[in-house]
């Protein structure tokens, strides 16, 4: 079995299998290492990606379950407000499938996938990076590479050792599958009681034919307990008979590292932070941060550096693609999350007057927030809304990562 490359990419989800497909495109001999035996399970995501990803990477329609084009957010009083696209603003997919396009993508351009490779352990020293897995027969085995990209999702076992920064603000996230439909389009639910520090979601799909829901709750803890509730009060009658609701749940980093590069090292997608934190979803941002990673990777092979300072190309790539969307963004969490319920209905109550929320609707963009972001914020009688409880947000210990940014 080959045990040299020149390069390792651990983790084979859309981020780590884009960066592979890259690579692999340009001649570069590259390994993805995934410690499970199927790749795309088990799912740890709801699914739902922008158009804007699909013509960028030219995504397949095949993994299409369901789509978006409308949204109705509900305040925690329960005010409503509604979204309605001319065409669809996302799809949601099957997020297995996806990844195994994704995958056989970077197979097809010559990249080789190691199934049932978990990365235990990884050193690093002037010749390149040795990289110690735990293999389906549960014997070690070491690979080798000059260099080493990482796209396990948000585990940062590596990541001190190696010079890269960590997240340091994670959402819980958890999700499930209910059988039928009573919904016209996709929801979001706001509130303490429902997902504090976060929200809540629910949205149609479609799987073989038979109408489902898929809900889900980010919150700032315990994500199992909310969901469960949500599901309860929301929709008691698709609720199992026996009481079990089977449920995924899983974190998710919303603020970038502070250092994505290091000497022979590139973290990519949710191993980088690179999520949008107003919403959390990462699939399309991670994608084009690998992109650009395979792109720093390609260059500095040609140059014979693989250096902390010949990589940081990298980082400027792709804060140049998401630094302000990333920094507005991570401010209007910060806001929202200091919110009290009764600001969240007086801001939805004041979107229902002097034709605010048409003016709103024209700034939406799935995947970049910042222009809706900064409207609202410009707003003075919104925006009053906003600093009822923020006054002093600059001296706020929850304001300050806006500086790793």
């Amino acid at each position: 079995m080959k045990t040299s490359y020149d390069v390792l990419v651990i983790g084979a989800g859309p981020a780590g299998s884009t960066a592979a497909e890259c690579l692999a495109a340009e001649g570069i001999e590259v390994a993805v290492l995934e410690e499970h035996a199927v790749i795309g399970e088990p799912v740890d995501c709801t699914g739902v990606v922008g158009t804007e990803a699909f013509e960028s990477f030219d995504l397949p329609r095949s993994i299409v379950v369901g789509s978006v084009d409308a949204v109705t957010i509900h305040s925690p009083a329960g005010i409503p407000a509604t979204y309605q696209a001319t065409e669809p603003l996302a799809y949601i997919v099957d997020r297995a499938e996806l990844d195994r396009s994704l995958a056989t993508r970077a197979q097809d351009a010559g990249a080789t996938f190691l199934l049932s490779t978990q990365a235990v352990d990884v050193t690093r020293d002037a010749r390149g990076v040795e990289v110690t897995c735990r293999c389906a027969g549960g014997e070690p085995q070491r690979l080798s590479a000059k260099m080493l990209i990482l796209a396990g999702g948000p585990r940062f076992a590596f990541h001190g050792r190696l010079g890269l920064g960590t997240s340091s603000v994670l959402w819980r996230s958890a999700h499930a599958e209910l059988p039928g439909n009573s919904l016209p389009h996709a929801q979001v639910y706001l509130g303490r009681d429902v997902a504090p520090g976060a929200f809540g979601w629910a949205v149609p799909v479609t799987r073989s034919g038979i109408p489902h829901i898929r809900v889900g709750v980010n919150s700032h803890s315990d994500a199992p307990r909310y969901l469960r509730k949500l599901c309860e009060e929301t929709f008691p009658h698709l609720m199992p008979d026996e009481g079990q609701l089977p449920f995924r749940s899983w974190v998710v980093p919303v603020l970038p590292l502070s250092r994505t590069y290091a000497d022979r090292v590139l973290a990519v997608g949710d191993a980088a932070g690179q999520v949008k934190p107003t919403s959390g979803g990462g699939i399309y941002y991670g994608m084009l941060s690998a992109r650009e990673a395979a792109d720093t990777v390609v260059e500095a092979f040609k140059r014979g550096t693989l250096t902390r300072d010949g990589l940081s190309t990298y980082e400027k790539r792709w804060r140049a693609r998401l630094g302000l969307d990333l920094k507005i963004g991570t401010l209007f969490r910060r806001l929202f999350s200091r919110m009290a319920d009764r600001d969240v209905d007086d801001l939805f109550r004041t979107l229902h007057t002097d034709g605010l929320l048409a003016r709103m609707t024209e700034k939406v963009s799935f995947d970049w927030h910042r222009d809706l972001i900064l409207f609202l914020l410009k707003h003075p009688k919104l925006a009053r809304i906003f600093m009822r409880r923020c006054l002093d947000w600059r001296a706020e210990p929850a304001f300050s990562d806006l500086s790793a940014l």
